[in-house]
């Protein structure tokens, strides 16, 4: 079963979608997916919906959502920032603990590309976070950042105090901050095993974020898994490369969140 859901984060409106298993005894896990940036709780070639869908066949909960300023969510992108995308997403976390259906001891996150970042840094601060898969994390945001500042972007921020990426109008906030989040250093406290799935062509986001993300979480002696999908981009984009994620991340939380 699917259904709209709206809850509010300062006031704003927070869209999301639930996924419910059928047919289920007593209280559920769940698993919270985090967009990446621009992007909405449906992502590229619908990856968000399918996994959701797998995963309450396979009798989990699933919630996707649109940050403030994305989707069908209140606000604008222009005052989107990190600061607030972890406030909505710590939101996410308490709304899924209360459902009824949920088993609040047994509740993951799923994170893409800046989602992944959201993920981590909520990993450090929240010990009740079961289980957690990061697809093509964000590791190193100051670095992003810098490298789409050329010299148009930068006298269009000191002009207008925003970007334009794509018809996206980015926040002077997002981007005067994006050096004070250091995701891997604080990955390292968390408690949660975290599987992390990258495609090894990704032009957005280099696959060695995910390697720093394994060595931070390894020197850490905490449990992790990498997998590097070969040729594959961003987000995934051939039938074969999505069904593959999708696999390994549903027996990922089969074992570590199901069992």
């Amino acid at each position: 079963m699917e259904k709209p859901v709206v809850f509010k984060v300062s006031g704003q409106q927070v869209v999301g979608m639930l996924h419910l298993p059928e047919r289920r005894k007593g209280r559920a896990p769940a698993v919270v997916f985090f967009h990446g940036f621009t992007g909405t709780k449906v992502e590229s070639h619908r990856i968000f919906v399918k996994m959701a869908r797998a995963l309450a066949k396979a009798g989990m909960v699933a919630l996707r959502f649109d940050f403030r300023g994305c989707g069908d969510s209140g606000g604008e992108f222009s005052t989107l920032t990190t600061v607030g995308q972890l406030k909505d997403a710590r939101a996410a976390l308490a709304y899924v603990r209360k459902l009824p259906a949920v088993d609040p001891k047994k509740v993951g996150v799923l994170g893409l590309s800046m989602g992944g970042l959201i993920a981590a840094l909520l990993l450090a601060e929240d010990p009740k976070i079961a289980v957690a898969t990061l697809w093509c994390p964000v590791a190193h945001l100051d670095r992003l950042v810098k490298s789409r500042m050329i010299p148009a972007a930068r006298r269009m921020l000191k002009q207008m105090g925003i970007v334009d990426d794509g018809g996206n109008a980015v926040g002077k906030t997002f981007i005067e901050n994006a050096g004070k989040f250091q995701p891997c250093e604080a990955i390292r406290t968390t408690r949660a095993p975290v599987l992390l799935i990258h495609g090894k062509k990704d032009q957005t986001v280099p696959f060695t974020d995910s390697n720093d993300y394994e060595k931070a979480l390894r020197k850490a002696g905490k449990p992790v898994v990498k997998h590097l999908v070969a040729g594959a981009d961003h987000t995934f984009n051939t039938l074969p490369w999505e069904t593959q994620v999708i696999a390994l991340t549903l027996e990922w939380f089969r074992c570590n969140l199901a069992s």
